[in-house]
């Protein structure tokens, strides 16, 4: 394997100035995977408490660094503890780097110390601090695994995301908000009606949806932080599909105002800025672009509802599909690709497709498995989130970006439908 390694000065190998935010980057050639090691977390004192929850923390930070897909874990060697012969039992079975650390556990209070070290120098390349409590040691976990991720890409990763969804459960169709490993399900709304299509704001603290509470559908913002609830649009007809702007500042939708379904783009105060598309076609689903200047959505006006994309003053449309029955476009996050649900010809089902914008080729997601809609796409834009029929019921289900890595999100009774993955 053919290695690159930027360190940072405080391990001495770069002159002072170097940034703080420096990376260690492994590069290997033909795109090989790290050879990581999870060494067990030291527990200050060997108590039976303090003990289980460094093996718990280590096997979270272990699912989070498979579920990256940058690493080839390696496991079952020792404690490292600073010792050279313990590197080479590292090294031994095939390691590159270990990621190691300590943990102390003072009555509900948790610190832990994470700390990665590189076997061919023999040096810590990173270390931090983590503080919570023995409720909260997977966040720990998660947010130990962003940084070490952030350390190899530049990026940091998503293990503190989280996914918003419907679930009717309780025979109501409420919104619920997960981890983005399934863990930690937890419900939003208790209104006893209809709510469905949520969708986050960019910077994670508020969420739009639909919901039936007076009857009609409107649409309402929830505010994450606040466990508080306002109307944003409530005209008469749909008010549904909502979704910010790239800013935050603004927030496109679908409403029909006693006609056929049309785009419009309005403020946060429920204000119509502008009517994006008129005549006599359905026009729904929009998704800005991550660069806010256009947008994908769906319209019926070639007969059966197609992809189309058009600027944000409604002008320069364009068709990018040209059969099938498209639905729910999602635009990736670094804007090259479009995710969408297709039933094509004459089939009964409908799969995830992703179409790439520089080259014009659609790629198949799924197939043959029931029905699979709702895309949406993880913040580094490696994964997708859908909903799918698979198994008899509507569930969640994620899937890498390339198809592969297919796996169950979480299990709760009732059906679970239209994510939104959060930033």
């Amino acid at each position: 394997m053919k290695k690159i390694v930027l360190m940072c000065a405080l391990v001495g190998l770069m002159p002072a100035m170097a940034p703080a935010t420096d990376v260690y980057l492994s590069l290997s050639s033909h795109a090989q995977r790290s050879e990581l090691g999870v060494a067990g977390f030291a527990p200050a004192t060997p108590t039976v408490d303090e003990s289980k929850l460094s093996r718990e923390i280590q096997e979270v930070l272990r699912d989070d660094l498979l579920f990256s897909r940058y690493f080839n874990i390696i496991e079952e060697g020792p404690m490292y503890t600073g010792k050279e012969e313990e590197l080479k039992d590292w090294e031994a079975r095939g390691a590159a780097m270990v990621v190691s650390g300590s943990l102390k556990v003072s009555g509900e209070d948790v610190r832990l110390i994470g700390r990665l070290v590189d076997i061919g120098s023999k040096r810590v390349v990173w270390e931090k601090k983590y503080d919570g409590n023995t409720l909260s040691f997977r966040q720990l976990a998660h947010d130990m695994n962003d940084d070490i991720i952030q350390r190899f890409t530049g990026e940091r990763g998503i293990a503190h995301t989280k996914i918003v969804f419907t679930n009717d459960q309780t025979q109501y169709k409420e919104l619920y908000v997960t981890d983005y490993d399934g863990h930690n399900v937890r419900k939003l709304t208790g209104d006893s009606t209809i709510n469905i299509l949520p969708k986050w704001s960019p910077d994670g603290t508020e969420i739009l949806y639909t919901t039936y509470l007076y009857g009609n559908p409107d649409l309402f913002m929830y505010s994450v932080t606040g466990a508080r609830r306002k109307p944003v649009s409530q005209s008469q007809g749909l008010n549904c599909a909502g979704i910010f702007s790239p800013d935050g500042a603004h927030i496109a939708l679908t409403m029909s105002r006693g006609g056929n379904p049309h785009l419009y783009i309005i403020n946060r105060d429920g204000s119509v800025v502008k009517k994006l598309t008129s005549g006599i076609s359905n026009n729904t689903s929009p998704c800005f672009a991550p660069n806010g200047r256009e947008m994908v959505f769906i319209s019926d006006r070639s007969g059966n509802p197609q992809l189309y994309i058009m600027s944000l003053d409604g002008g320069n449309v364009r068709r990018l599909t040209a059969d099938g029955f498209c639905d729910s476009p999602a635009w990736s996050p670094r804007g090259d690709r479009i995710a969408f649900t297709m039933r094509r010809g004459n089939g009964s089902t409908f799969d995830i497709y992703v179409y790439d914008l520089g080259t014009g080729q659609i790629t198949r997601l799924t197939q043959d498995e029931r029905h699979n809609e709702n895309p949406t796409w993880s913040p580094d834009g490696r994964f997708i989130v859908f909903s799918t029929t698979r198994s008899g019921r509507k569930e969640l289900y994620l899937i890498a970006a390339d198809g592969s890595g297919l796996r169950r999100l979480c299990e709760m009774a009732g059906s679970s439908a239209t994510p939104s993955w959060g930033p």
